[in-house]
């Protein structure tokens, strides 16, 4: 990956080229003013050029930047945002970024502990500590790519010792794991890692399809069980039932006639079969007795219609 100066986010604040500029001014204009015999030339001159040489003894740092200073190539001093002094030709001024960063690294094609081959794509946040700024740009050449190298590096490192299973659910462990690493080499430098976040878990699609047939097998297996599971509980309850009609005959015929009633109230005007020996337990072995009851029984769910419309 190539760096360019913008992404090193370190630039020099040079002044001797005002100097220069200045000097060139003054002498310049001054022989201009001279030759032409016209003094406001002359002043305008001396006064540009002086202002040109004074304000290269001074520079502006942004509220988001940090400047070292190096004289005579030796560290001298970091300076905070605002107006700052320096020496022309004699200091080196150099400025750092210190607004929180974002970088993005990945692992292609890797193995997991269970070879698994996975490829992750992950982010990192990160920022240099203000009264730090001079470890980040004296201690290391590049601390931009030095933090991505070491990003990349961890992240292959831990996929290869963690299971895959562990990469899909416990991805908060990871990112806490791979921050702690990349900071403890990071802190040499003076870079304050914020955060990292695993964002995507890309698998071979021959893998992805064998997992959803897997899931949704154990989906199946689920909802069977459970069907048994009710139907366990749906047999115990008739077998309950059956031991209170057992003890009670009279109840057992009243259930009969209910079911009997609620049966001709949902089919309306239908023939309902009745065994004979139905008839007999419910006590209606009388072929009087039961025309009779079955004609109270279409009258009074005749009558119970209105009744529901009226509620309707």
């Amino acid at each position: 990956m190539s760096y360019d100066l913008a992404h090193k986010l370190v630039n020099q604040k040079g002044s001797g080229s005002h100097v220069i500029l200045g000097i060139m001014i003054l002498i310049i204009g001054v022989g201009i003013g001279l030759y032409y015999n016209n003094d406001a030339i002359t002043y305008l001159a001396v006064s540009a050029g002086i202002i040109i040489i004074i304000s290269s003894f001074l520079m502006i740092i942004k509220q988001y930047e940090r400047a070292v200073i190096l004289r005579l190539g030796k560290y001298n001093r970091q300076a905070n945002p605002g107006v700052q002094t320096r020496l022309p030709f004699a200091d080196n001024v150099l400025v750092v970024d210190v607004r929180e960063k974002v970088s993005e690294f990945k692992a292609e094609r890797m193995l997991t502990k269970d070879n698994v081959p996975v490829t992750i794509d992950a982010i990192l946040r990160y920022k240099i500590i203000e009264q730090r700024a001079k470890d980040a740009i004296l201690n290391v050449e590049n601390f931009n790519q030095m933090i991505q190298q070491v990003s990349q590096t961890t992240l292959r490192n831990n996929i290869g010792s963690s299971l895959f299973q562990d990469i899909l659910s416990k991805r908060e462990d990871i990112n806490s794991h791979i921050r702690t690493v990349i900071e403890s080499e990071a802190s040499n430098w003076g870079v304050e890692v914020t955060g990292v976040e695993i964002r995507q878990v890309i698998i071979p699609q021959e893998l992805e399809s064998a997992m959803s047939m897997q899931a949704q097998a154990e989906r199946e297996k689920n909802a069977r069980v459970t069907y048994g599971e009710s139907e366990v509980l749906v047999a115990k309850k008739f077998e309950e039932a059956a031991q209170v009609y057992a003890e009670n005959p009279v109840a057992y015929a009243l259930r009969q006639s209910n079911m009997l009633y609620e049966s001709i109230k949902v089919q309306g005007n239908t023939i309902v079969m009745v065994p004979s020996e139905s008839l007999n337990s419910m006590g209606f072995g009388n072929l009087g007795t039961t025309i009779a009851y079955l004609e109270s029984t279409k009258k009074a769910v005749q009558n119970q219609k209105p009744k529901d419309d009226k509620t309707k």
